[in-house]
């Protein structure tokens, strides 16, 4: 009985070790060093087209044209009209006129005159995105723009004022981005792109603090106001302005973003860098303009920040096959525990009914009168045999001489 005992408790705990064997051998190859792995730029743009599938419909269309509409925003208008379309959702007769209405308003030729005005005087002012790249960007995507830049915080170090060192830094990025084209991996006119961009963003406002810390991180590098001059006139290079290892770490940076404007737009590259908070948040956004396209705006107003940058990756086989492993380890030890339980608690359960059963019956043994005492089992009683007589001898009358036995 105890072999069978054993026997039953090794075949119970058998799955348990075997599953927490494979799991050993499993988790010695690190599954979790590098769960997630980077996805290609097709499945990246599948998996963010299936996301807005899902995301874009009649109503989600509806709601967002009418709080475009409300706040007399053209550019989100013609974002929400340009994404409804690529998903076949077309408007109302009655929304398509009143969309007709605001863009008739606002494209007006005196509108546009008076709006570019605007942002060629303050950028920070400037009413809608389009005017942006035409009229406020273009003395500062020349070298002027950086040359003024630089020529600001020379002036503001010799007032003894404290010197923008994040706006010197993209200064001597847009100025030295030849330069920085084998540090950064790109081309001149992107980091200078990028560089751009990052100053535009700062004047108006869309970076976050946290990337201000990272900017302002980066941008120690070792300015040399009395030489400013002479990088003007072009007597010396930006190396002898600025340290050049400094700068390019400056200039990877500006390199992503500039990647980013080259696939949609500087204007929306500026307005995107609200989503970045570092370094690899920019990469990120490459990546994600890679794979969107024009629509990467779009795809980040939509989905936001978290649900997009995660279409960029997938777990590994083997990080999911360790996770699963992990699930169905733990779960048979629950089973496995809480079956040595139950059986412990049904023990104990039974070990007051079993006293009372065995109480009972001495008590109606001992105390219960005759009638009521229990009778014993009926046998079979055993016959009871009659001894053979003994054995006689038969008695044989024979005749006697001379006599006939009539006599």
């Amino acid at each position: 009985m105890r072999g069978w005992r054993a026997i039953d408790r090794l075949l119970g705990f058998l799955p348990v070790a075997l599953s927490a064997g494979a799991l050993a051998l499993l988790l010695s190859q690190n599954p979790f060093a590098t769960p997630y792995l980077e996805r290609g730029t097709e499945a990246v743009a599948l998996e963010l087209q299936a996301a807005l599938s899902r995301e874009v419909t009649p109503e989600w269309y509806i709601s967002r044209m009418d709080q475009a509409l409300l706040a007399e925003d053209l550019d989100a208008m013609r974002m929400v009209a340009a994404t409804g379309a690529r998903h076949g959702i077309a408007p109302s007769p009655a929304l398509l006129g009143r969309m007709q209405a605001l863009e008739a308003r606002e494209t007006g030729a005196l509108a546009a005159a008076r709006d570019c005005a605007v942002c060629a005087a303050d950028i920070t002012a400037c009413p809608r995105v389009a005017l942006l790249a035409m009229c406020g960007v273009t003395v500062e995507m020349t070298p002027l723009g950086d040359l003024n830049a630089l020529r600001r915080a020379a002036q503001a170090g010799i007032a003894g004022k404290e010197i923008d060192r994040i706006e010197v830094a993209l200064a001597g990025v847009g100025l030295g981005a030849t330069g920085l084209v084998l540090a950064s991996g790109g081309t001149s006119a992107t980091v200078k792109v990028g560089a751009t961009s990052l100053r535009l963003a700062r004047r108006m406002g869309k970076i976050g603090p946290r990337f201000a810390d990272e900017l302002r991180r980066l941008s120690d590098v070792g300015f040399r106001p009395d030489k400013l001059d002479d990088l003007a006139l072009g007597r010396i290079g930006i190396d002898e302005v600025a340290d050049a290892a400094k700068l390019a770490r400056v200039g990877d940076l500006a390199s992503d973003l500039g990647h980013v404007a080259a696939k949609t737009s500087l204007t929306d590259a500026v307005l995107m860098l609200e989503h970045v908070d570092d370094a690899a948040d920019a990469r990120r956004l490459a990546r994600l303009s890679d794979a969107a396209g024009p629509e990467t705006r779009a795809t980040l107003d939509i989905l936001g920040k978290g649900r997009a940058f995660r279409a960029l990756v997938r777990l590994s086989d083997l990080a999911l096959g360790a996770a699963a492993l992990l699930w169905l380890v733990a779960g048979q030890i629950l089973i496995f525990l809480g079956e040595r339980v139950g059986r412990l608690i049904l023990a104990l359960l039974r070990v007051p009914v079993r006293r009372r059963a065995r109480a009972e019956t001495r008590h109606t043994g001992r105390h219960a009168p005759a009638a009521l005492r229990p009778e014993p089992p009926l046998t079979r009683p055993q016959p009871r045999l009659r001894p053979d007589p003994p054995l006689r001898r038969p008695v044989v009358h024979r005749p006697m001489l001379g006599h006939t036995p009539a006599e």
